[in-house]
């Protein structure tokens, strides 16, 4: 690998680090929302349901049938926007076999070098890194991805914990860098081949 590409690795793989911290941060800061108000019972948009239970309704009057529900996904798809000292950074995450030991993700980052992608597979323990026009095997290292893109994978689906149904999920960093979650499908039916080079 070249040091063009292995910086764009870094890079990444530094991104990813900071969001799985920010979230375990978020989750771990007992509810707090990014205004400094606890969430007991408010929706993102600052109405309260006091203490009703979300009779299938989404937050604009559409029905609720399990579509918004991250938490019993068994697949996953959507992206991610963060912007970082003035600079956008771009992630498409893909999971299916969710809460298994078969879970397979796929990461795809549009960078200014061009595009990156990684792919864990669970169910064969397998990886591969996709970097300039060419895949390259790390199933010798596959611990070390699952190790890095699962909690990842993890975070950013605890973020999307009380999603409901919205068009995109908005939440700050740790670090103040704003993080925008869109084209959220759940359960959609993600095919094996998705998840090989």
């Amino acid at each position: 690998m070249n040091q063009k590409s292995l910086a764009i690795v870094i890079v990444a793989v530094l991104i990813v680090a900071v969001v799985g911290v920010a979230a375990y941060w978020a989750l771990s800061s007992g509810g707090e929302t990014n205004d400094g108000e606890t969430n007991d019972g408010e929706t993102n948009n600052g109405e309260t349901n006091d203490g009703e239970t979300n009779d299938g309704e989404t937050n604009d009057g559409e029905t609720n049938d399990g579509e918004t529900n991250v938490g019993n996904a068994s697949s996953l798809q959507f992206s991610v926007s963060i912007v970082r000292e003035g600079e956008s950074y771009e992630t498409m995450y893909s999971a299916k076999n969710i809460g298994t030991s078969d879970l397979m993700i796929r990461i795809d980052l549009s960078t200014t070098e061009g595009d990156i992608v990684y792919i864990v597979n669970g169910a064969q323990q397998k990886a591969w890194e996709y970097v300039g026009d060419e895949w390259n095997d790390l199933s010798d290292a596959f611990s070390a991805q699952w190790d890095m893109w699962n909690p990842t994978l993890q975070g950013y689906t605890d973020n999307l914990s009380s999603w409901t149904g919205a068009e995109e999920w908005t939440y700050t960093d740790t670090d103040g860098s704003p993080v925008t979650i869109y084209d959220i499908t759940v359960n959609q039916s993600l095919a094996d081949s998705l998840f090989e080079p």
